[in-house]
């Protein structure tokens, strides 16, 4: 399987007004082909698809199920932005990656889409705000640790929150929601009613930071934190799967000389048990009238739930 550097790398040795396309499928069981359509657009071309009624674009990405010379059926990802060429081609990366081993690739596919098409829908809209960094830099910390205790292949297959998931990390024996507070904060935010709603015991990890200017030992910026996780990871297709979850996140490598000048003071990790007697809400005990919810959950209170 090529790496993400090498598909790119395959892309830029097509001239975009020679209408031609590269086969780049490996040992995969469908065929896919990569180039350029009306001499600008990067195009990804996922043949023998079978006919699919509808697929969902976005306003990054336009989707397309075409019937080929042949008659039969390919799906066509046309990127619409030539500024978001990172983005596309760790998505066309992961595309084929992740369907090589399914039983249905087609299906995965499709699915794998899905799951980027929040970020996709988002695209083009600028930097990640500052909530929203620390909230990757406290998941990032969290799956730095996780990699050292067990290993990066086990902790980065549970790191789930970039696919969507309720939680953050799902673990085989339990699971983890991590959140970034203010280091002055009394308070954590819950966003959602599924956020902490499970039946299996899990933990609440909240790390205490607030923005700063000081270039000291307890100040880190964004990338940072990815450049410490990237060290932990020692092959190339982990690496890549890893780039792949921080894209979804939001997150491209192209803005990284601005991320390093956001730097975060990181003041403390609390960890806290979230088992059946824990204080939070759950569609049991929530009116079935009540369609969503956001609550915070006062720090103190919690305090005999600490790890």
């Amino acid at each position: 399987m090529m790496t993400i550097k090498e598909l790119k790398a395959k892309w830029d040795d097509i001239s975009p007004c020679s209408g031609g396309f590269l086969l780049v499928s490996g040992d995969h069981p469908l065929s896919f082909h990569i180039g350029y359509l009306g001499g600008e657009q990067k195009c990804f071309i996922v043949l023998n698809t079978g006919k699919i009624e509808k697929v969902i674009s976005s306003k990054a990405i336009l989707v397309e199920c075409i019937e080929t010379e042949d008659g039969t059926y390919a799906l066509r990802f046309l990127l619409n932005y030539p500024s978001l060429d990172e983005l596309f081609v760790k998505l066309c990366w992961d595309l084929i990656d992740s369907s090589r081993n399914d039983a249905i690739p087609v299906k995965k596919i499709l699915s794998q889409y899905f799951s980027w098409q929040k970020l996709l829908q988002q695209a083009g809209n600028g930097l990640m705000s500052s909530s929203v960094q620390k909230g990757l830099i406290g998941e990032l910390m969290q799956l730095s640790e996780s990699i050292a205790e067990t290993n990066a292949e086990t902790a980065l297959n549970a790191w789930v929150g970039p696919e969507g998931s309720d939680q953050d990390f799902l673990f085989s024996d339990h699971w983890e929601e991590v959140k970034a507070v203010s280091i002055a904060a009394d308070e954590v935010m819950i966003s959602s009613l599924q956020q902490l709603d499970r039946t299996d015991d899990g933990m609440l990890i909240v790390y205490f930071m607030d923005k700063t200017t000081s270039t000291g030992q307890r100040a880190i910026s964004l990338p940072e934190v990815i450049g410490q996780v990237r060290q932990r990871l020692l092959d190339s297709r982990t690496r890549d799967e890893f780039d792949c979850k921080l894209a979804k996140c939001g997150y491209l490598d192209k803005d990284s000389e601005v991320y390093k000048e956001i730097r975060y003071r990181i003041a403390e990790k609390r960890v806290f048990n979230v088992d059946n007697v824990f204080p939070r809400l759950t569609r049991k005990n929530v009116s079935i009238y009540i369609a969503s919810v956001k609550y915070g959950i006062n720090l103190a209170m919690i305090e005999p739930y600490r790890n």
